[in-house]
């Protein structure tokens, strides 16, 4: 148990990738609570090129049986990240409870292309062990590859010796404009690509954190980016909503996330859906479900329509959809629901439809759904929990 008691901040500023000066975090009773940023990364794709980006992405990590993380995503509240070193090295990490691995690039990746990532350069840390294991990871829109490696791991104000993190060597070049440099993934075990014991477990072995959960409050930069408080707390849970918060037992032993859904809602009116469950990932920007049950949804928003394989909303709706786990059902805000502008009044629904794990009764529920609730991940009792934000 640690005496510490400490504040600080973590913030950030995105423009290519610029880190902010202002810096406080706080600490107590090896409970860390980190103040996140979103990725507010360059506008670069159509609206249309967007979603088929995402959802390609989503079908590759999830329909392979391996977790992976987009390297680049693009728009508003697609990602949240913050600060970590490896081997006293200095790097920015999605948070990302859809993946089980630690990576990020390492000096002269791509064959030594300018980069405006951080990278890892093995010959400045004295503690970087490796036995030169190859690794691969192949994306929706790229790969990496590289070697598995070990060496001192410190994030929140945690720290970890012989963390096996991946080093690449190789990383797609749509990586480019992405705001963070690697990936720390938050899902269990078996799901590692590397075969290692994930940052989160060694916590809880070492008897680092207070209690074996952590928590996210997704912001919304709709919102404004303090309303929510922002925030990821490993070993606890946020006092505001701690006491209303709602368990889901994980329904598979595949390493994901994945609960019982027992249902969603169009403005009050039932789906009647049965035998769904739910992947719960921050990495996964929208909601990607069956293409049945996507159709199904919109069905029932008035104005919605079917273009070229997208599913587009009125700017201007007021519909509110729902999705109920475990007796409760928490709301989508319609400001969430409508996400990229496609003109003439109409937008990209922050619903799509995809098989990304080919099958018909699992739904892909990610930051869409999220920001509107207390998301606990309970890593000892293998459940999920939601508190409603509002």
């Amino acid at each position: 148990m640690r005496n510490l008691f400490q504040s600080v901040k973590f913030k950030f500023y995105f423009h290519k990738f610029f880190l902010g000066k202002n810096q406080t975090r706080s600490f107590f009773n090896s409970k860390m609570k980190v103040q996140l940023e979103k990725n507010e990364a360059l506008d670069k794709y159509s609206w249309k090129e967007k979603v088929e980006r995402q959802i390609a992405t989503a079908r590759a990590r999830f329909g392979e049986g391996e977790a992976q993380e987009p390297m680049s995503d693009y728009g508003n509240d697609i990602g949240y990240y913050g600060p970590a070193t490896i081997g006293g090295q200095k790097f920015q990490l999605l948070f990302d409870t859809g993946s089980a691995d630690l990576w990020v690039p390492q000096i002269g990746y791509n064959n030594g292309m300018s980069t405006s990532h951080n990278t890892f350069d093995s010959d400045k840390s004295s503690t970087f062990k490796t036995n030169n294991k190859p690794f691969s990871i192949t994306y929706g829109s790229g790969s990496t590859s590289g070697i598995s490696a070990t060496d001192t791991f410190k994030f929140a104000g945690f720290t970890i010796k012989d963390q096996t993190f991946g080093l690449s060597d190789v990383v797609s070049p749509d990586f480019t404009d992405s705001p963070f440099d690697g990936i720390l993934g938050l899902a269990l075990d078996s799901l590692s690509s590397l075969r290692a014991k994930t940052p989160f477990h060694n916590l809880i072995d070492h008897g680092d954190v207070k209690s074996p959960v952590f928590s996210f409050v997704l912001g919304s930069k709709k919102d404004g980016t303090n309303k929510t408080g922002n925030e990821l707390i490993f070993g606890g849970i946020d006092p505001k909503y701690s006491e209303s918060i709602s368990y889901n037992q994980l329904d598979t032993k595949n390493g994901f996330w994945q609960i019982v859904m027992d249902d969603a809602l169009v403005d009050g009116k039932s789906l009647e859906l049965s035998k769904k469950s739910a992947i719960i990932d921050t990495g996964t920007t929208l909601v990607i479900v069956p293409p049945q049950d996507a159709n199904l949804v919109h069905s029932l928003i008035p104005g919605a329509q079917y273009v070229d394989g997208t599913y587009l909303i009125p700017t201007n709706t007021s519909v509110i959809v729902s999705l109920t786990f475990g007796g409760i059902t928490y709301n989508i805000k319609t400001e969430y629901l409508v996400t990229y502008d496609a003109g003439n009044g109409q937008s990209v629904s922050g619903i799509q439809g995809g098989s990304v794990t080919g099958s018909d009764d699992v739904w892909l529920v990610g930051d869409v759904f999220l920001k509107n609730v207390c998301s606990v991940f309970d890593f000892k009792n293998r459940s999920v929990g939601f508190a409603a934000l509002d």
